[in-house]
């Protein structure tokens, strides 16, 4: 729910409380991508909310660094560095935290748990992990965009194979489909490729990056609103036309890069970028991905400042933007560990939230539910008693998701009724009925809740009838 309340109670804007039936839609997303992750290798992975400001300064360009919350220090926090202030920030993404997780323990090494004398990396090399958790923006809230949200990241560290990049389009093709979208596409580019376009475009390699920045809002804005925020930024017509020249070539696959690499005969760094596009292309191809889902963008930026390589960004026919971006950042981990790990890097993150609001959108979630399937009337009396606590342990052994009245008054039409209108707002499926007159000719009742038709079951069948119409 948005953050509201009454009288002095409330949330933070951008923020949100996730009530039962949100959680359970929610938790079938992330297990979903879990079991995905699992079948590709990747190992999970947990960091603080909270990091040093050095470590997350100057790593996410212009843009994003105006968005990281400072955290006001306290005589306690002080007290990690004695005498010396320590100036800390919430978690912005969980990219930066994994690479200065390998700089910090990357190169250690750990008796083999099948071996003690044999030593083994305390990560493998190359690592693979994914990572669940809420990072913290500043930014300001709207329809799919919030201060507070979940972050689902897949990263290889240790490795410049285009291979990597292969796999994880092809595991965020796979996670979408699984999750029952139908129309979506993983947009792909190369920083190398837009790098050797600037300085075509005769742009000085200085300005690269509020470049990069702007061209980045083309998904958001009008092409025209973005050319004008380029001349703000002192850019000539004859630069600005030269880079729409590009990023606005037609075509797909390789036909397209085959024409941006005519356009850019002369680019060393641009001839990269499109060389490592069509081998990837290639690997997509022999991995079977379907080529529905995947295309060359040549406006894709992704305005982070520390992409070095192919990068991406996934969007669905949802209203909602870019639910997953990521891409190849070779020298993070480098610049993290003050020169003393230099491990190629690459990853995908997946936007939980927006996500969830895209399948909302597109009607995805309304077959996910985890509410008690059965409810099972609880009588204060000792016989029946006996066999409904039975009846309870039996049907919860079958897998069955079942509950045990609470209102033990004997008998009476209050007692049912509030068993059963709990039932009801709880939208369970089936309610089991034994009073004295059931127990007595050896049956119970079993209402369907939605239909309220009722029907008598030996009691020896009900667990496994419950079972047949509710059961895996």
């Amino acid at each position: 729910m948005e953050a509201g309340g009454t009288g002095e109670l409330g949330i933070m804007g951008g923020t949100r409380d996730f009530l039962p039936e949100a959680m359970l839609r929610r938790e079938y997303v992330i297990h979903t991508l879990k079991q995905i992750f699992g079948k590709y290798g990747f190992l999970p992975l947990e960091t603080p909310t909270i990091e040093r400001w050095e470590t997350l300064a100057g790593k996410y360009g212009e843009e994003g660094e105006k968005l990281i919350y400072h955290v006001v220090s306290s005589g306690s926090l002080e007290e990690l560095q004695p005498g010396k202030r320590t100036d800390l920030a919430l978690r912005y993404d969980l990219t930066v935290p994994l690479a200065r997780v390998v700089g910090m323990y990357g190169d250690k090494m750990v008796p083999d748990p099948a071996n003690p004398k044999r030593q083994i990396r305390l990560l493998p090399r190359p690592f693979k992990r994914y990572q669940i958790q809420p990072v913290w923006r500043g930014d300001r809230p709207g329809a799919g965009r919030y201060r507070e949200f979940y972050q689902c990241d897949a990263d290889v560290v240790g490795s410049d194979s285009l291979l990597v990049e292969a796999e994880l389009i092809a595991l965020k093709v796979e996670a979408f489909k699984a999750l029952g979208f139908a129309d979506f596409t993983v947009k792909i580019n190369h920083r190398q490729l837009l790098a050797g376009l600037i300085a075509w475009a005769g742009i000085p390699a200085a300005q690269e990056a509020t470049v990069l920045s702007s061209i980045d809002k083309l998904d958001k804005l009008p092409a025209q609103k973005v050319k004008a925020e380029l001349t703000g930024k002192g850019l000539d017509a004859g630069q600005i036309d030269a880079l729409f020249g590009v990023i606005e070539l037609e075509g797909s696959g390789l036909g397209l890069l085959a024409a941006a690499g005519e356009r850019l005969a002369g680019s060393a760094a641009a001839g990269e970028g499109i060389g490592d596009l069509k081998k990837l292309l290639g690997y997509l191809d022999r991995f079977s991905v379907d080529p529905a889902h995947y295309r060359i963008d040549l406006s894709l930026a992704r305005g982070l400042d520390y992409y070095t390589g192919t990068i991406f960004e996934t969007v669905t026919s949802a209203q909602v933007g870019s639910v997953g971006a990521g891409g190849r950042y070779d020298k993070l981990i480098h610049t993290l560990s003050g020169g003393r790990a230099d491990q190629p890097a690459c990853g995908i993150s997946f936007g939980l939230d927006r996500i969830y609001a895209a399948m909302e959108e597109l009607g995805l979630l309304t077959q996910v539910t985890g509410s008690t399937q059965v409810l099972v009337l609880n009588f204060s009396d000792p016989g029946i008693e006996e066999v409904t606590f039975n009846l309870v342990r039996e049907l919860r052994t079958g897998g069955i998701r079942t509950e045990l009245g609470y209102n033990e008054e004997n008998f009476t039409p209050n007692g049912m009724r509030a068993q059963l209108g709990y039932a009801n707002e709880k939208q369970v499926a089936y309610a089991v009925i034994v009073g004295p007159d059931e127990l007595a000719g050896g049956v119970a009742l079993l209402r369907d809740l939605a239909t309220r038709k009722q029907e008598r079951l030996p009691l020896a069948e009900v667990a496994g009838e419950l079972t047949r119409r509710l059961g895996p």
